[in-house]
């Protein structure tokens, strides 16, 4: 299903990575439609625990829904996705969330979905060309965007050549015992991943992508970490951070060691939540809705759906969990 649907045919090592072996749940989430003995749609859901302040619950993350194309326009979709809401309801998730495209959130709200916001992404084009159409005529502006590029992003390095003296070291091995640590250090009262060491122990552990984490220490004693993936495609995420939602000065040094890092780097991508805009726009990033890049650039949206009923007592209502302001979102909530 998935091959055909993507165009490549995933490994068995990721399959199990994301559908066995995450630490919360004890059975492999995910529904599926079947016709003749043959798997003709299918959704998976990815297990997180959210927390706000002290309070922790099991939420989901609906994923990889694929209807085979000689079965589409049969409603298997909004099925398979009831069949999903019907069981999880009766188990212990409290909701749904998840990033659909356009076309999947409108399928999604006639189910019960509520949008949230578009997670607001800001962007380092080492290589705009990277995020322009190929083919003439933007083939010839790209060589120009990419000159321009370098001649910006260079004058914003030097201006950011000196740092608040804090030493960084890299982990190709993530220290998860670390991350959670810092994280608890200061934990912010919005909504977002529960941050612990059996989280970051699997998420990180994705055969599909690689993580480099990068550590500000000073005396010896951690202060603040950032945590890059990359697809081997050329572009590289700023994952995470600890402090969430911070303005630790320590993040500036940890900003400028990913950027020297992956200067091949084509685009460097990160969410407002994880760094400051202001922070950002030091080191050369602009936001995605700037007029050139909002042309190319597909907005990511954020979606909810409780899976409890409206006369039980639960912790947040509907209106809180589609409050935008009520979230602190990263590339680890959005990505998977």
């Amino acid at each position: 299903m998935f091959e055909t649907e993507w165009g490549y045919r995933p490994s068995a090592d990721w399959f199990d990575w994301k559908y066995v072996d995450d630490p919360y749940l004890s059975h492999v989430p995910i529904t599926l439609a079947e016709r003749d003995g043959e798997i003709v749609a299918v959704q998976g859901y990815v297990p997180c625990r959210v927390r706000r302040g002290e309070h922790v619950v099991l939420a989901l993350k609906p994923v990889d829904a694929v209807v085979h194309p000689d079965h589409r326009r049969k409603g298997l979709y909004s099925r398979i996705t009831e069949r999903g809401i019907s069981y999880y309801s009766e188990h212990e998730s409290a909701f749904f969330f998840n990033f659909p495209n356009a076309a999947s959130l409108g399928a999604q709200q006639d189910l019960g979905w509520s949008e949230v916001s578009v997670v607001s992404m800001y962007y380092r084009l080492n290589r705009p060309s990277g995020v322009l159409p190929s083919g003439q005529p933007f083939d010839s502006a790209g060589r120009v965007a990419d000159a321009v590029a370098r001649t910006g992003l260079g004058l914003f390095d030097r201006l950011t050549a000196s740092g608040a003296g804090y030493d960084i070291e890299r982990y190709a091995s993530p220290p998860v015992d670390v991350l959670e640590s810092i994280y608890e250090s200061n934990v912010p009262r919005a909504l977002h991943a529960h941050r612990e060491a059996q989280y970051y122990r699997w998420l990180l552990d994705a055969p599909s992508a690689d993580h480099t984490v990068y550590v500000a220490a000073r005396d010896d004693r951690p202060a603040a970490a950032l945590v890059t993936r990359s697809n081997g495609e050329g572009d590289v995420m700023v994952f995470d951070s600890v402090p969430l939602a911070s303005n630790h000065d320590a993040f500036a040094d940890l900003l400028r060691a990913v950027i020297v890092d992956n200067k091949d780097a084509g685009v460097l991508s990160v969410t407002d939540h994880c760094l400051s805009p202001s922070l950002l726009s030091r080191f050369g990033f602009v936001s995605y809705e700037t007029p050139i890049l909002s042309r190319y650039c597909k907005p990511t949206h954020m979606a909810v759906r409780p899976l409890w009923n409206e006369d039980e007592s639960v912790p947040l209502s509907r209106q809180e969990l589609a409050d935008a302001k009520n979230w602190c979102i990263s590339f680890l909530e959005v990505k998977d």
